[in-house]
């Protein structure tokens, strides 16, 4: 029987009904661990809405939140089974608590939010991305290292909880915030956030599932299941799934941008505003845009055909509409799908009238507001649009491919790595662009844990640093792409100098790969945007957290 520690006031609050679910959660903890909501329903003989507000009240957002929390708990037990404690824990067994962390995370993302943040993405507003320090400071450099690589201009990384404050006070207008915290409850991320709220300035936060003043005070809020972790008061907490959350926002938003630009209407229609659009004959629109099939020739015409088809429109010629009404259904059926990511300001302002009659507009067709109303004709376009390549379907794929690049892993060869990473030889860690983030995460998590090493992201230093090697050194090497013009020369002198290399890499038949003592592939995709790297590198960053879990298993199975 697991006990949840819950406070005095939240048993109070409790009616006699979630009493008796938390009376079946005591008896039956092992058996919910497996049960979907709706199979706990019928056991408890409650409905699935008495089981999620039972849940809110013990402070989880729903029930997968809570399954989450009672397996952790039920791992702290004293009387767990010796397979849940920390003494034989086997690599399968650990891979698959990685998993567990991500899988979950995936399934805490949703649609909506993903496109309210597309939304701030494709404005004007500067991005502000608040790094720390220690290793979050790597999650804020990915998230702008990857915004700047899909395009988007106008992204600053603050360092400095001085600054950021000043950012706030001087210049907040036409700004956003994106916070990152893994606990939600540090004091200067905090201060920034109410700041943000004070000023109206959007924050983005990326938090832990449990209640926390950060996501609070956020304008999007999204959440990643972990197990807060240190060693000597050095926290080595992973972020793997804060990784993934990243990875699946800019993921979607490439997406976004490249469905865009395949479908943008031509200059013949100015749209109210007398902006003209940009031309598809124009090459710098097509770039980066493959496998999206354009039309011969878009115009305006059949931009109106198009969204004539969609449900939510087809529902709104049915209804009897005031001439202003007809005039909001026009400008959305017949213009630019880029209308879709408007806020309601600019719409008002565009067909002069008020916010107040949009929202009437959208609530006779059923809908809550304008943010549905926009979430709504957004997906219903893009399930006619391309109905196999939805957001959900997106989110889907992602989650099934980082399952698939886990299985394919080799354990005897991660074993072997992580032996080779905590020996007493000397180790150069390198990685140059995107693959840096992954090498400097490895580096600051393996220097946390007291296993020195060296960070190398210049390729002239690393060319110039193999010259010193030899059988004691160790060269872990992290390249995407292997690009076998730069590297060759390199590991062919390491190899001469009898150093021991390791390869992560995304291209299975690199030239790299026979001249390395071990190599792990993963599927992560060698894909460009106006020909920018975007591969994210997700792969290649869970078998890095795959070795810095066994590293610090070793470490405390050896209690050193």
């Amino acid at each position: 029987m697991v006990t949840l520690h819950l406070k005095d006031e939240v048993i109070k609050s409790l009616s006699n009904h979630e009493l008796n679910i938390l009376k079946y959660v005591y008896a039956h903890t092992d058996q919910i661990l497996n049960m979907s909501i709706h199979e706990m329903a019928k056991e408890v003989s409650y409905s699935t809405a008495t089981i999620l507000r039972f849940c809110k009240k013990l402070g989880y957002s729903g029930f997968a939140e809570f399954k989450y929390a009672l397996r952790m708990e039920a791992r702290r037990e004293p009387g767990a089974p010796a397979a849940q404690k920390q003494e034989h824990f086997s690599t399968s067994i650990l891979v698959e608590q990685i998993c567990s962390n991500v899988e979950a995370t995936s399934r805490l993302l949703q649609e909506e939010q993903i496109f309210q943040v597309i939304e701030y993405f494709d404005s004007s507003r500067r991005i502000y991305i608040w790094a720390p320090g220690g290793i979050t400071s790597i999650l804020a450099e990915y998230f702008e290292k990857m915004l700047m690589s899909a395009g988007r201009q106008d992204v600053y990384l603050i360092a400095s909880v001085k600054m950021g404050e000043h950012i706030l006070r001087t210049i907040p207008e036409n700004s956003m915030w994106i916070i990152i915290s893994t606990t939600g409850s540090f004091e200067p991320a905090i201060r920034l956030g109410k700041l943000s709220r004070m000023n109206n300035v959007p924050v983005i936060s990326i938090t832990p599932y449990t209640n926390n003043a950060v996501a609070q005070l956020a304008t999007v809020s999204f959440r990643f299941f972990t197990v807060q972790r240190e060693r000597q008061g050095a926290e080595f907490t992973s972020r793997l799934p804060v990784f993934y959350v990243i990875r699946m926002i800019m993921y979607c938003y490439l997406n976004h941008k490249r469905r865009e630009e395949a479908s943008i209407p031509l200059a013949a229609d100015p749209g109210p505003s007398g902006d003209s659009l940009v031309n598809l004959a124009d090459p710098s629109v097509l770039s980066g845009a493959p496998g999206y099939g354009l039309p011969a020739a878009v115009d305006t015409r059949k931009s109106r055909q198009k969204n004539a088809q969609l449900p939510l429109f087809e529902k709104a010629h049915g209804l009897e509409l005031t001439d202003t009404e007809k005039e909001i259904l026009d400008y959305f059926e017949g213009g630019s799908s880029r209308r879709l990511f408007q806020n309601i300001n600019q719409v008002s302002r565009e067909l002069y009238t008020s916010n107040a009659t949009i929202v009437r507009f959208c609530k006779k067709l059923g809908l809550r507001g304008y943010n549905e109303f926009k979430y709504q004709v957004r997906r219903e376009l893009e399930q006619l649009e391309h109905p196999e390549e939805t957001m959900g379907s997106l989110l889907t794929r992602s989650a099934a491919r980082f399952r698939d690049n886990v299985d394919s892993l080799d354990a005897r060869k991660l074993e072997q790595i992580a032996d080779i990473l905590t020996s007493d030889r000397s180790i150069y860690i390198y990685g140059a662009n995107l693959s840096s983030m992954a090498a400097k995460y490895l580096y600051i998590i393996l220097t946390t844990l007291d296993y020195p090493s060296i960070l190398v992201e210049w390729w002239r230093l690393l060319k110039g640093l193999v010259e010193g090697m030899d059988d004691n050194t160790v060269l872990f090497m992290i390249s995407a792409h292997g690009d076998a013009q730069r590297y060759l020369p390199v590991l062919e002198e390491a190899r001469r100098r009898r150093a021991i290399t390791i390869l992560l890499t995304c291209q299975e038949d690199s030239p790299l790969i026979p001249y390395c003592t071990i190599s792990l592939c993963t599927n992560d995709e060698n894909e460009e945007y106006r020909h920018v790297d975007v591969n994210a590198r997700q792969g290649i960053l869970t078998i890095i957290q795959i070795l810095i879990e066994m590293i610090a298993r070793k470490k405390e199975e050896g209690g050193l």
